[in-house]
C-alpha cells in the first residue's frame, strides 16, 4: 500500500509539472550567441511553447546590455530596466507590459530550478535586437549593433515613399535608362528634387539606378570602349549635379559571352567614381546548381562592387508555370551560394513586392497587393498557404469561366526571409519596388529595423 501511495504521489507530481511546462524540452539547451559571441550560463536555455526561454538576469545584465533585473514576491512580477526600456512581466501570465502598454506572450515566464525563465525573443527585440534562429547550430543569434539595411527601389511611387521614408536606409531612384551608346536619359522625373530632399532630410542615401536589359543593346555597349567610357562620363555627371551617394546598374539579359565585359566596366567605373561613392550591383539570383551560364561574374563583382542586389525572385515567372515566386527553399540555396562568392556583408537580398496572376492559354499578368484585393472584391479568391514553399496562394474563376492561380508574397512568407537575412547575416535586404502598396512588408520592416 505504501509503495502504491509513494507510484501516486510520483505520477501526481510528474502530472503537476507537466501543467506547468506543457511542451518544454529539456534536451533541446540551445546555444545563445550575443552579438556573434557565444554565451554560457547555468541553468541553460529551454524550449517552451516553440519559444526559447532563459534566465532573465542572464540577458539583462550581460555585458552587451548592463541592465537590472528587479522581483516583486508579492505580484510575482520581475521588471528589468534596459536600455531606456521599462518591461514588466508576471509569472505565469501572458500579459506583459512595455513602458506601461500591454503586450501579449505566446510563452509565460516561470520558475526553475530557483531562476526565473522568460522568452528571448519577446524581451531583445523589444530592446531593439534582431533575433534569428540558426538551425544547423541549434543557436539563438541576437544581435544589437547588427543594422541589416533596406535597399529600397523608387520607381513614380511619391506619396507611398513619403509616408514609409522612415523604413529606408537607401533609396535607388530608378529614373535613368541608357542603351547602347552609353547615353544617359531620363525615363521619367516624378517629384524629383523633392523626393531626393526628402531622403536627405532623413539620413537616407541617394543611389542614381540606371536600366539596360536585352543582350543586343548590353553588347553594344559593354564591348566598347568608347561607349563604356561616355556612360561613365555620364553617370559622374549626374552624380556630381545632384550629389548621389552612390550609381545602381542594373544590368539584365546579358549574353554570358559580355559577362567579362561587366566586370570590366564595373571596374572603370567603380575606379571613376573613388571610394567617396559606393557602387552597387543587381544580379539575377543562382543557386550554382544551374546548368545555364549567366551573364554575371558573381565572385570577381562581389570584389568590385560595394554592395550586391542579390534578385531572388521571379522562380516562377510569367512565361511558366504557375508556382511562386520566391520559394523559402530556393531562397535559402540562393543565400548559401551567394555567400560562398560574395562577402556577406555586401549581399542584400532582393524581395518582391508583386505575384502573377497565370490563366491557361495565356502569359501571367503582375498582381500587387491592391490588385489581389480588387480582385478579392470582384470575384472572391480561394485563400491557400503552400508550406513547402512558405508562399501564399491564391484562385479564382473570371467571368468567362477561366480557372486563375496567383501566386504572391505576403507578411508570413516574408517574414521568413528576413530571418535568413539574419541567420546568414547579410548586409540586408532590397525590394522592388517602392509603389506597390505591399503594406505587408512595411509592418515587417517597422520592427526589424528597430524603428
Amino acid at each position: 500500500m505504501r509503495f502504491n501511495k509513494y507510484i501516486l504521489f510520483l505520477l501526481l507530481l510528474a502530472f503537476t509539472y507537466l501543467l506547468a511546462f506543457p511542451t518544454l524540452t529539456m534536451a533541446s539547451n540551445p546555444g545563445i550567441r550575443i552579438n556573434g559571441e557565444l554565451r554560457s550560463f547555468s541553468p541553460g536555455a529551454q524550449i517552451v511553447n516553440n519559444r526559447t526561454m532563459v534566465p532573465v538576469r542572464f540577458v539583462v545584465e550581460d555585458d552587451a546590455l548592463k541592465g537590472e533585473v528587479f522581483w516583486d514576491a508579492s505580484l510575482r512580477k520581475v521588471a528589468m530596466n534596459c536600455s531606456g526600456k521599462y518591461i514588466e512581466m508576471f509569472i505565469g501570465s501572458n500579459e506583459a507590459r512595455v513602458d506601461g502598454e500591454k503586450r501579449f506572450l505566446d510563452s509565460p515566464p516561470y520558475i526553475f530550478a530557483g531562476r526565473t525563465f522568460i522568452p528571448l525573443r519577446f524581451l531583445t527585440e523589444n530592446l531593439g535586437a534582431a533575433v534569428a534562429w540558426d538551425a544547423q547550430n541549434g543557436e539563438v543569434l541576437i544581435n544589437f549593433d547588427y543594422q541589416p539595411r533596406v535597399f529600397a527601389y523608387y520607381y513614380r511611387s511619391f506619396v507611398e515613399y513619403q509616408e514609409n521614408i522612415n523604413l529606408f536606409s537607401d533609396v535607388a531612384f530608378r529614373w535613368f535608362e541608357t542603351n547602347g551608346q552609353g547615353e544617359v536619359f531620363y525615363e521619367y522625373q516624378d517629384r524629383f528634387a523633392e523626393a531626393l530632399d526628402l531622403a536627405r532630410s532623413k539620413g537616407v542615401k541617394t543611389h542614381a539606378s540606371i536600366v539596360l536589359m536585352g543582350k543586343d543593346a548590353l553588347h553594344q555597349l559593354l564591348s566598347n570602349p568608347e561607349n563604356r567610357a561616355r556612360l561613365i562620363a555620364n553617370l559622374l555627371d549626374a552624380v556630381k549635379k545632384d550629389n548621389y551617394d552612390g550609381v545602381n546598374i542594373d544590368f539584365e539579359l546579358l549574353d554570358p559571352g559580355d559577362a567579362g565585359n561587366l566586370t570590366l566596366f564595373l571596374q572603370e567605373l567603380k575606379t571613376s567614381l573613388g571610394t567617396g561613392k559606393e557602387l552597387s550591383v543587381a544580379v539575377f539570383a543562382r543557386t550554382g546548381k544551374e546548368k545555364w551560364p549567366v551573364g554575371y561574374e558573381y565572385e570577381k563583382i562581389g570584389k568590385v562592387a560595394d554592395s550586391v542586389v542579390v534578385m531572388a525572385y521571379d522562380y516562377s515567372y510569367r512565361t511558366t508555370a504557375p508556382g511562386p515566386v520566391a520559394p523559402l527553399w530556393w531562397v535559402r540555396e540562393v543565400c548559401g551560394y551567394m555567400r560562398s562568392v560574395i562577402p556577406q556583408d555586401k549581399i542584400l537580398l532582393g524581395l518582391p513586392t508583386y505575384g502573377y496572376d497565370w490563366t491557361a492559354g495565356k502569359n501571367a499578368t503582375t498582381v500587387t497587393a491592391p490588385k489581389l484585393e480588387a480582385l478579392e472584391t470582384k470575384y472572391g479568391l480561394q485563400k491557400d498557404f503552400d508550406y513547402p514553399s512558405m508562399s501564399p496562394r491564391y484562385s479564382y474563376y473570371d467571368e468567362e469561366g477561366k480557372h486563375h492561380e496567383i501566386w504572391l508574397e505576403n507578411e508570413a512568407s516574408l517574414k521568413e526571409k528576413l530571418n535568413l537575412v539574419q541567420e546568414n547575416r547579410l548586409g540586408g535586404v532590397s525590394f522592388w519596388r517602392i509603389g506597390n502598396g505591399f503594406s505587408d512588408l512595411y509592418r515587417l520592416l517597422e520592427g526589424w529595423r528597430g524603428k
